[in-house]
C-alpha cells in the first residue's frame, strides 16, 4: 500500500512538472515574439498565443496580463478613436481578471494604470479630470508594492511629462522619475523567463523626448 502511494505520488509530480514544462515553453514562444513586435500582425499573433494558453491555464494570470499588454499595444496603432476604446476596454478587462488571479501584484498594477493612461489620451480634457486620479493611484500603489519596479517609475514619469505643469505635472516633474526608471530597468532582473520585462527601450526614448521638451 505504502508502495502504491510512493509510485502515485511520483507520477503525479512527473505530470505536474511535465505540464509547468510545456506551459512555460508556450509562453516563452509568445513572449518571444513581443520582444521584436512592431506591425499589429505581430501583436495580434503573440495575443491570440496566450489566450489559447490562457483557456489550458485558467488559474494562471500571465496569459491574462500578456493579453491585455497585446491590446494596448494594438489599441496604439488603431487610427480611429472608436477602435482604440475597443481595445483599451478590452484590455482592462483582462487585466482585471488577471487581478483577481493575483491581488496585490505591481505588475498588474503598472498595466493597468498603463490602460487607463491610454484611455485619457483619447479625450485629455474630458477624460483627464475623471480618469486621472485613478491612474495615480493605480501607479502609486504599484510602487508601494515593488519599489524596484522600472515599468511603475517608466509608467508614472510618462504620464506627469504629459501633464501639464498647474496640474502637477511637466518636465521637471517627470524627468528624474524617468531617470530612475532607466537606473531601475539597469540592475532589474525577472523571476524567470517569462515574467515581465518590456519598457526599457521604450522607456530610454521617452527620457530623451522629455530631456528635449522646452
Amino acid at each position: 500500500m505504502k508502495k502504491s502511494i510512493f509510485y502515485f505520488l511520483i507520477l503525479s509530480a512527473s505530470v505536474s512538472f511535465a505540464q509547468d514544462a510545456k506551459y512555460t515553453k508556450a509562453m516563452e514562444k509568445s513572449i518571444a515574439i513581443i520582444d521584436s513586435a512592431k506591425a499589429v500582425s505581430a501583436w495580434q499573433e503573440a495575443g491570440n498565443g496566450f489566450e489559447r494558453i490562457g483557456t489550458a491555464n485558467s488559474r494562471e494570470w500571465l496569459p491574462l496580463y500578456y493579453q491585455a499588454y497585446c491590446q494596448v499595444m494594438i489599441g496604439m496603432q488603431e487610427k480611429e478613436n472608436n477602435l482604440k476604446d475597443e481595445r483599451f476596454d478590452k484590455a482592462k478587462n483582462l487585466v482585471d481578471k488577471a487581478d483577481a488571479i493575483s491581488p496585490d501584484n505591481s505588475e498588474i498594477y503598472v498595466l493597468k494604470s498603463f490602460i487607463i493612461g491610454m484611455m485619457i489620451s483619447i479625450d485629455p480634457m474630458t477624460r483627464g479630470q475623471k480618469l486621472g486620479m485613478e491612474s495615480s493611484m493605480l501607479i502609486e500603489k504599484a510602487i508601494e508594492l515593488n519599489k524596484e519596479n522600472p515599468r511603475a517609475y517608466f509608467i508614472k514619469g510618462t504620464s506627469l511629462m504629459y501633464r501639464p505643469a498647474q496640474f502637477g505635472g511637466g518636465k521637471e516633474v517627470a524627468q528624474p522619475i524617468l531617470e530612475t526608471s532607466i537606473e531601475k530597468f539597469t540592475s532589474f532582473i525577472p523571476e524567470n523567463s517569462i515574467m515581465p520585462r518590456w519598457g526599457a527601450e521604450r522607456a530610454r526614448g521617452m527620457l530623451e523626448q522629455c530631456k528635449k521638451m522646452e
